[in-house]
């Protein structure tokens, strides 16, 4: 995997340098494969994350999911490679997310990223045991959507929820109020998305 990441880092058009090395390395390399022809605006917005966020991407998408293998310690932060722990989170239609920038921040959209991957630790708190476990986090419901019409939801009433749905799958769901207290009353696991990130300066 880690060769992988490397030769399509080597082999994009345009070139992307050398291959990267620290903390948010293999991050990177797989957001290039992620958002193919946005990566560029993908990359350089990165690096402009808050602290938490570039923290969460690092440490979340170096998560190989395989007993015995992981990526090399100098691509990764030290935390992570100094104790491998599971399960990893496959984000599907991750790469759809960020591939449909439109007109929208490539910053905000890899915010909602990270709150994803965030939300997604605490329905699955980390574990050496669960090493070689893999989760898989369904977004369908926001792939396509634009940050102003996330921001519309909200603003009507609703809030944006990861539903677990099993042990080894949760859904990004729109949700009002009522149907929010009817998972509270059956103890639906979930968590609220904090979204906060993507509300303009000055509007809150």
């Amino acid at each position: 995997m880690e060769e992988y990441l490397q030769m399509r880092w080597t082999e994009n058009v345009p070139s992307m340098g050398p291959v990267p090395i620290g903390d948010s390395s293999i991050a990177k390399m797989r957001l290039l494969c992620m958002a193919q022809m946005t990566a560029l605006t993908v990359l350089k917005e990165f690096d402009s994350l808050g602290d938490e966020d570039r923290e969460t991407l690092s440490s979340e998408m170096a998560r190989s999911g395989c007993v015995g293998q992981s990526f090399s310690s100098q691509l990764m932060p030290k935390d992570s490679a100094s104790r491998l722990e599971g399960p990893a989170f496959l984000v599907y239609y991750g790469p759809a997310f960020l591939q449909n920038l439109g007109n929208d921040s490539a910053i905000k959209r890899l915010s909602v990223l990270a709150e994803i991957y965030r939300s997604s630790r605490e329905l699955w708190p980390s574990s050496v045991s669960k090493v070689g476990n893999n989760v898989t986090i369904r977004i369908d419901m926001i792939k396509a959507l634009s940050i102003a019409e996330m921001l519309q939801a909200t603003q009507r009433g609703d809030v944006w929820l990861l539903v677990k749905h099993n042990d080894s799958e949760a859904f990004v769901e729109r949700s009002s109020n009522k149907k929010l207290n009817k998972m509270i009353a059956t103890a639906q696991m979930f968590q609220v998305l904090d979204l906060t990130c993507l509300v303009p300066y000055g509007s809150a």
